[in-house]
């Protein structure tokens, strides 16, 4: 018989206890990545692949948006691609700046031989996804304002409606 993972069409079997001992810096199974359904993990870069779930929200949400019947689902799905996209934006602006840069010398003395990425999100992400989606926004309403889709903000008339938005 063939010796079990060598061939690619016979699957690899878990070995035998008198084996385990040989076989213990190998894997217990074989899969090949050309053979399953999941070879978009193969073309889609690693870069790519956290924006895939955020732009289909929004391209689904927009285009639902288009249908008067499911309008207001749209809107949801398209909150939530959008929403996902800022929080993924924002999980790497904070795991790439750098906080301590290479070559720094630390309180013991010894010099820092690698850039120290990355910070801590607590408040900090909050307040930058504000920012940024304040500054997006000021520059949609700048873009549309002489425009015929100008936006107009609801005024505001019960204390209540001035409540809920502060």
């Amino acid at each position: 018989p063939p010796q079990r993972g060598l061939c690619p069409r016979l699957p690899r079997q878990a070995p035998h206890s008198a084996e385990m001992a040989d076989d213990a810096d190998k894997p217990h199974f074989m899969l090949d990545p050309s053979q399953t359904f999941m070879v978009w993990n193969a073309v889609v870069s690693d870069t790519a692949k956290p924006f895939i779930i955020p732009i289909a929200g929004l391209i689904v949400g927009t285009i639902m948006m288009q249908i008067k019947s499911v309008a207001d689902v749209g809107k949801l799905v398209l909150y939530f691609g959008a929403q996902s996209f800022m929080n993924i934006y924002m999980g790497w602006v904070m795991r790439t700046s750098v906080t301590v840069p290479k070559g720094a010398e630390l309180p013991n003395g010894k010099e820092l031989e690698v850039d120290l990425t990355g910070c801590p999100a607590g408040f900090a992400l909050t307040a930058m996804q504000q920012v940024i989606s304040f500054v997006v926004f000021c520059i949609f309403f700048a873009s549309v304002y002489f425009t015929p889709y100008r936006y107009t903000p609801k005024k505001l008339e019960t204390w209540f409606e001035v409540f809920s938005v502060v």
